[in-house]
């Protein structure tokens, strides 16, 4: 027996009176994540002859809510001849910034390595980038936080590229203050970043996880369709 199999049959008989078999098979077993991200989901929807769209979906759940006001404005944004890509931030693994500054040092590249390393491409080469969110907990998603967050790697001297930018979002409640938060915040970043806001579109009054099934009135997805056709 070579000494690898030895380490391992030994960790089993050992390792197993510790943590139980499933817990070793699972260690046994289970890759680095950095070997084995999430499904990473990026979505080329239409190549058109004017503005280059990047589309930030970050709610976890595809056909939810979100998604569908998402492709209703999508359907405009294609119907004016725009290039629309697409991304679903729930299907890839986006960590947080670390605040190591190595990006600051060393050539403006981030040393995480994760799915943003297929978004940095994208989102340089586009014109308007769209940021889909549902309401969590007064603000937008932890996803789409992490993606903002991360953007920092490419400033130069704390300035960073022009985008329009537009900013999409959904919740269960529907009161004058429910997207206050998300809306100032946003605006703030727009501020910051000397980005262009080009639009707003906040939907209240969806149904949630809560219940059997996810509705959006349909009204919103009209009203997010001709938001995108006046891009």
């Amino acid at each position: 027996m070579d000494r690898k199999s030895f380490l391992k049959n030994s960790l089993v008989a050992t390792g197993s009176l510790l943590l139980g078999g499933a817990a070793i098979y699972r260690f046994l077993n289970d890759k680095e994540p950095a070997e084995n991200p999430l499904p990473r989901t990026i979505e080329k929807i239409h190549q058109g002859d004017m503005k280059k769209i990047l589309v930030i979906m970050s709610a976890g759940t595809k056909l939810g809510n979100t998604d569908r006001l998402t492709d209703a404005y999508i359907k405009g944004l294609v119907e004016r001849g725009h290039s629309v890509t697409k991304v679903y931030l729930g299907s890839m693994r986006i960590e947080g910034c670390r605040g190591c500054g190595v990006c600051q040092r060393l050539a403006r590249q981030c040393a995480v390595r994760d799915g943003m390393q297929d978004i940095y491409p994208l989102f340089a080469e586009c014109d308007t980038v769209v940021m889909a969110s549902p309401l969590y907990f007064w603000t937008i998603t932890a996803q789409l936080k992490s993606f903002i967050d991360r953007l920092y790697a490419i400033s130069v001297d704390d300035k960073y590229p022009q985008k329009d930018s537009v900013l999409l979002m959904t919740a269960g409640d529907d009161n004058d203050t429910t997207f206050e938060q998300p809306k100032r915040y946003f605006r703030l970043l727009n501020q910051a970043l000397g980005w262009n806001e080009v639009g707003i579109y906040c939907a209240g009054g969806c149904t949630g996880c809560e219940k059997l099934a996810r509705q959006i009135d349909k009204e919103h997805l009209e009203n997010a369709y001709k938001l995108g056709l006046e891009l």
